[in-house]
């Protein structure tokens, strides 16, 4: 499924459902929500997702909101939620988000979540390389449009002169069952993120790519809104973005703490996690970074039409002041 059919089923999406969700009507004529329904997928990288979750933090802060929380599979499940106005907040990658505004959805980062470095991983000895990897089986990854997808073909595009030529091998599976399809030999690789990525090294996979090395430092997950609900609900916004930054100065400044809040969410043991977040490619910071970078590649290959504005992008909110 190339970037171009993906942009267009958003596109088909959007002529089907209005904007808003929750929120509902025009700035300025609208009825702030009572609703709060956040979605999020699995892995280390929602962590300050899960600890205001399990810390209650929106909760506190908006006691008038009923805050529902929903784990999907991948990005593009979640942008299709906010389109169809199930979810009102969605947290995911740089790809699907991109993918999204290009094609019409009106909706902007309100603060990133995370910087991680992202790994490609075989388990095969004979693969050490993406010419290795050429024909040679199955790559998984959460979308065919997710961050996780471009990484891969500016891989492919550096290393085997064709942006595409590993397209036809990509198939889509939540990052634990990749892990278990990489391990049990169903699969030639699996781009994902911590945890996953470590624990497939753990079982003795070894790392083909690392997305730092292609795109330099950059922001894995962040948080999103439409703009009609941003504008509607400026309270709601308000406390997302506190409850990440509290988050991410725990996960930053008590990473122990933080660990064991995590433990039971990641079914790891709190001396795992807190190697995990304190590791050198992860870092929890609110400004989103490297956007625009992704966005430049993504327009160069045709996974969107074109490179958005910064101002398109973000919403105006202390985590986006210098945002790129």
């Amino acid at each position: 499924m190339t970037g171009a059919v993906v942009a267009l089923s958003v596109g088909l999406a959007l002529g089907l459902t209005s904007c808003g969700g929750e929120g509902g009507a025009a700035s300025g004529d609208c009825k702030p929500a009572d609703k709060l329904t956040i979605a999020y997928q699995p892995g280390l990288g929602y962590a300050s997702l899960l600890i205001a979750r399990q810390e209650k933090t929106l909760e506190d802060a908006l006691p008038d909101v009923e805050v529902t929380w929903q784990e999907l599979n991948s990005g593009s499940a979640i942008r299709d939620g906010i389109i169809g106005g199930n979810l009102q907040v969605g947290a995911g990658g740089i790809g699907p988000f991109l993918v999204g505004l290009d094609a019409g959805v009106d909706w902007k980062v309100i603060s990133g979540l995370n910087d991680m470095s992202l790994y490609l991983n075989a388990m095969d000895p004979d693969i050490t390389s993406l010419e290795d990897l050429e024909g040679a089986g199955s790559i998984a990854m959460p979308a065919p449009d997710s961050i996780q997808s471009v990484i891969l073909r500016k891989g492919a595009e550096e290393e085997l002169g064709d942006a595409k030529a590993l397209d036809s091998q990509i198939v889509s599976l939540g990052h634990p069952d990749g892990v278990q399809a990489l391990i049990g030999g169903q699969l030639a690789a699996h781009l994902t993120s911590p945890p996953f990525q470590e624990q497939e090294i753990d079982e003795g996979a070894h790392k083909l790519l690392a997305s730092y090395d292609l795109f330099g430092e950059h922001t894995f997950n962040s948080i999103f809104t439409e703009t009609e609900f941003a504008d509607c609900n400026p309270k709601v916004i308000d406390a997302l973005v506190t409850a990440v930054a509290d988050a991410n100065a725990m996960l930053t400044d008590k990473p122990a703490d933080a660990a064991k809040v995590l433990a039971a969410e990641l079914d790891l043991p709190a001396d795992e996690v807190e190697e995990q977040i304190t590791s050198d490619d992860v870092s929890f910071v609110n400004t989103p970074k490297g956007f625009g970078a992704f966005a430049e590649f993504m327009r160069s290959i045709g996974m969107i039409k074109k490179v958005p504005e910064t101002k398109d992008m973000f919403y105006d909110t202390e985590a986006t002041a210098d945002a790129s």
